[in-house]
């Protein structure tokens, strides 16, 4: 095992001469990119010239590494004072039924797109919605600084919103056009949602990305996670899942070389929240998560098919490839394969099956070195 991965890493930091992406076992993989070695790290032919720029073309004038992505998590604004609910006993009786499960949809929009604030409001252990509630929507631009209070919307009834950027309108959402006045320019920004009438709230992530953004899509379960159920564990009243050893240090490898980092999980939806929550107290770097709008999540060929439409959606935003797919289970390498990622740069964790031309690592101990000398990709 020992080879294969350094054969990974001499992939991503020696170089494999001229030609195409090199395999762990010498050999020039089917479907690989025409690619050099640039500074020691392997990049596309039309990005050499970009890659020895942000590099600093060998000299000591350059950065280093690229500006920490915000982690978005400074206090949240004032809510003021709690509210009478506008339906006392419908909702009165919604949130008897158990916690809050409220939860932001994270974005990634290029700076022309429609810019929404989107988040679903529900309770309890069935995710029942809150509807026809009022929340107020609060803005911190660039994830720094003082908050903005946007205004305040109704959570939905089924159907009062057309499907947007994927999220079908099943009622207890906010759907929140962000006015012109207050259009967001690239970067990471943080809404916070406040529901008036018991004053718990949810968050969302939007990145307005420019043209040169650069992407690593990672999976969580069994990926990041000790074990592929560990979070289900967790529900159980289980112990909060480890962090397979090693894969912090290996994102926040790539995160420092300016590649933003989206958290693709077939899980249910109701976990986006907690989702964030385990990355940050697992020490990963900041990202983006999208989860399924599910209640069960999806596994096997729904599985595929959900990060398939995900990765297909990322791809046509930035209006370029994804350049590294980290997971652990077939699904996630057929997805990277159909999202035309780079058989070099298809990671799979101990993946047992068919990696279908990607590459199988064992430890992302081994990662990080080969990640720490890729060339800078920051905007």
């Amino acid at each position: 095992m020992r080879g294969r991965v350094c054969g990974l890493v001499w992939v991503l930091a020696c170089g494999g001469g001229s030609g195409g992406g090199v395999s762990l076992d010498g050999s020039v993989p089917d479907g690989a990119v025409d690619g050099a070695a640039v500074d020691g790290a392997l990049v596309d032919a039309g990005d050499r010239d970009d890659a020895s720029d942000d590099a600093g073309e060998g000299t000591d004038a350059g950065p280093t590494s690229c500006p920490p992505t915000p982690s978005c998590d400074d206090a949240p604004p004032d809510a003021g004072e709690r509210a009478d609910w506008e339906n006392p006993i419908q909702s009165g009786a919604t949130t008897t039924l158990g916690s809050a499960r409220h939860r932001g949809r994270d974005l990634i929009l290029r700076p022309t797109d429609r810019q929404l604030a989107l988040a679903k409001f529900a309770y309890g252990a069935n995710d029942d919605d809150l509807q026809d509630e009022d929340v107020d929507v609060w803005l911190q631009r660039d994830c720094a600084g003082a908050w903005e209070k946007l205004g305040t919307v109704r959570t939905s009834e089924d159907g009062d919103n057309a499907t947007v950027y994927g999220v079908e309108d099943t009622g207890g959402w906010v759907f929140f056009e962000v006015p012109e006045s207050a259009r967001l320019g690239v970067g990471r920004h943080r809404f916070h949602f406040v529901v008036k009438g018991d004053l718990t709230t949810a968050d969302q992530l939007v990145e307005i990305v420019g043209p040169d953004a650069r992407f690593v899509v990672s999976d969580v379960d069994g990926t990041l996670t000790e074990s592929e159920n560990a979070e289900v564990l967790t529900l159980l009243n289980g112990p909060s899942p480890a962090v397979q050893p090693g894969a912090p240090e290996a994102l926040s490898a790539l995160a420092s070389r300016g590649y933003r980092i989206l958290y693709l999980t077939a899980r249910p939806g109701w976990l986006t929240t907690r989702t964030h929550e385990w990355l940050d107290e697992r020490g990963l770097p900041p990202g983006l998560v999208h989860t399924t709008f599910t209640f069960t999540g999806a596994l096997n060929e729904a599985a595929a098919t959900f990060k398939r439409e995900e990765l297909a959606a990322l791809g046509a935003t930035l209006g370029r490839t994804i350049d590294f797919g980290i997971g652990n289970r077939e699904s996630d390498a057929a997805a990277y394969v159909e999202a035309d990622i780079v058989p070099e740069h298809r990671l799979l964790y101990r993946l047992e099956g068919d990696a279908m031309g990607g590459v199988i690592f064992d430890d992302y101990r081994d990662l990080v070195a080969g990640f720490e000398a890729l060339p800078l990709v920051c905007e």
